[in-house]
């Protein structure tokens, strides 16, 4: 049945009113004949002239979702044409004239005419953009949350483990400070401190495992990111090779987060070298920062807020693709070889420190082009803090009856050897249960307590409280093998006069105890 030019005018009218893209062609031609006002609007340009079958690709700027240029026999025009149905298609995105990429999807139906030929295929575009900006948004929100469930898992067993190496170290520095005391002989002094370098370098390795573990605390107090990535910068344009350009783009109108300054510029520092480590020829390195706002729900990982946001961009050749999802976990690294070949420990450091001031860390994009790294801190309104200064001293004497108290045999013995040493009498007890036994029998002689946090059956705390049951003025100085962490935190506030991380030498030892026994 013929229309009339009315019907076709409103017809038309109708078609150009539709939040649908509309694309009639020609069969088997491909020669457009008719689109509507949306396809212009959403592909950017008016059906060019030579966009006909076989060459639809390239005037359209039509590609694959990885990027890489649309196969033209896969396009919906031709699978038409060759299963005589309708087809429905969602992997074309178009590269726009403007810069701008549209994901659409294609609901591409033949016409046929009399005689059973394909006369017309009809195609209608929807922009599903934001759909599929969400579908990756979701899909990366959980990328990152099974990275965080995976990366708390070997944090609970990193942690585990440098606590344990933490106790055996002790046992090396005390040894170490006891043979030093009163040695003369050069040879064996200089033993003595070879075993002590030692001894530092594992306890660093263990402290990096703690923090990424996050069983360490760190001070709280207001800080300047900017001062911090303004001291960074300077030291690394001084010292970095000529051939790399350091920048510092610090647009963040506010800059005050609430941490620990010394290892907020250790998470500057790792990130800075590592970009330096990735580019082997001339390149730059550029530290940028700026605020962001998340809403509740909006970030896989931290919660709703303003945050002072940190990324460093790099010119080198990218992460692996399989090293990605793991490169926050500790002995990951992508240095396997040249003069600054890595440990792994380096990016386990920034997420425990990152994680532990309430933040995050992520690979904001990696390609063959450069890696970006991003760190996200929460801001704080608090104005900043003054500096302080502590003044070092070395061993410190004491009198008084100390009793030590610690579940492992071997740091006991060498404990209570080490305490007696600075002029302590010692009393000695292998977990709580003897321990608040003995003191309940010795109260009236003990001037201080060195009590184990971590111990089987009755721990630390509750040890604790048993012995301030009995005497509540009693004195202890607690030590554990992992950093001063919420639950040492918990105890402190409970009345508990010191702390004390394993490993500690005898000038740590004795320091602490003085101030205990001094309280």
């Amino acid at each position: 049945m013929g229309r009339s030019h009315e019907d076709l005018a409103a017809i038309v009218t109708f078609a150009d009113a539709l939040p649908v893209a509309i694309w009639v062609g020609r069969a088997p031609s491909g020669e457009c004949v008719y689109v509507n006002r949306e396809f212009e609007r959403i592909l950017g340009i008016a059906p060019p002239e030579d966009a006909a079958r076989g060459n639809y690709v390239g005037p359209y700027g039509v590609h694959l979702p990885n990027g890489d240029v649309y196969p033209e026999d896969r396009m919906p025009f031709e699978r038409v044409l060759r299963s005589k149905r309708t087809e429905v298609i969602d992997d074309l995105v178009i590269h726009r004239h403007d810069g701008e990429r549209t994901h659409l999807r294609v609901f591409a139906a033949p016409l046929f005419a009399d005689d059973g030929a394909i006369a017309f295929v009809v195609e209608a575009f929807t922009d599903i953009t934001r759909e599929v900006e969400a579908e990756r948004r979701r899909a990366e929100g959980e990328r990152q949350l099974q990275a965080m469930r995976r990366l708390e898992s070997i944090g609970s067993l990193a942690g585990g483990i440098a606590h344990d190496f933490n106790n055996l170290l002790s046992i090396v520095t005390l040894v170490a400070g006891h043979l030093r005391t009163g040695e003369d002989d050069a040879s064996r002094l200089a033993m003595i401190e070879h075993l002590e370098e030692v001894a530092g370098s594992a306890s660093k390795l263990t402290r990096a495992l703690l923090g990424f573990a996050r069983r360490g605390k760190h001070l709280s107090a207001p800080v300047s990111l900017h001062e911090i990535v303004g001291s960074v910068v300077e030291l690394a344009r001084r010292t970095f090779e000529r051939r790399l350009e350091v920048v510092a783009a610090l647009d963040a109108d506010r800059d005050t987060v609430l941490g620990d300054g010394v290892q907020l510029e250790q998470v500057v520092m790792n990130l800075v070298m590592n970009a330096r480590d990735a580019i082997t020829a001339q390149g730059r390195i550029t530290v940028r920062t700026y605020v962001a706002s998340f809403a509740a729900g909006e970030h896989a990982i931290v919660g709703p807020g303003d945050y002072a946001v940190l990324e460093v961009e790099d010119t080198g050749s990218g992460i692996d693709g399989t090293v990605r999802d793991r490169i926050f976990e500790p002995y990951v690294t992508t240095k396997a070889s040249g003069a600054h070949k890595g440990t792994g420990l380096g990016l386990a450091t920034v997420y425990g420190i990152a994680r532990s001031h309430g933040g995050a860390a992520e690979v904001a994009t990696t390609s063959t082009r450069g890696t970006t790294m991003r760190i996200a801190l929460p801001l704080t309104s608090q104005p900043l803090a003054a500096r302080e200064k502590r003044a070092h001293c070395g061993i410190v004497k004491g009198r008084g009856t100390i009793l030590v108290v610690d579940d492992d045999p071997l740091v006991l013995r060498m404990t209570v050897k080490a305490v007696g040493g600075l002029g302590y009498e010692v009393l000695s007890a292998q977990g709580g249960a003897d321990a608040i036994e003995l003191f309940r029998t010795s109260r009236d002689r003990v001037t201080a307590v060195v009590l184990d946090m971590i111990m089987p059956g009755i721990g630390g705390k509750e040890t604790y409280l048993a012995m301030k049951n009995i005497e509540p003025t009693v004195r202890v100085l607690l030590t554990t093998g992992w950093s001063l962490n919420d639950e040492a935190q918990h105890i402190l506030d409970l009345g508990v006069r010191g702390f004390l991380s394993k490993p500690f030498d005898l000038a740590g030892l004795s320091q602490a105890l003085a101030r205990v026994v001094a309280a």
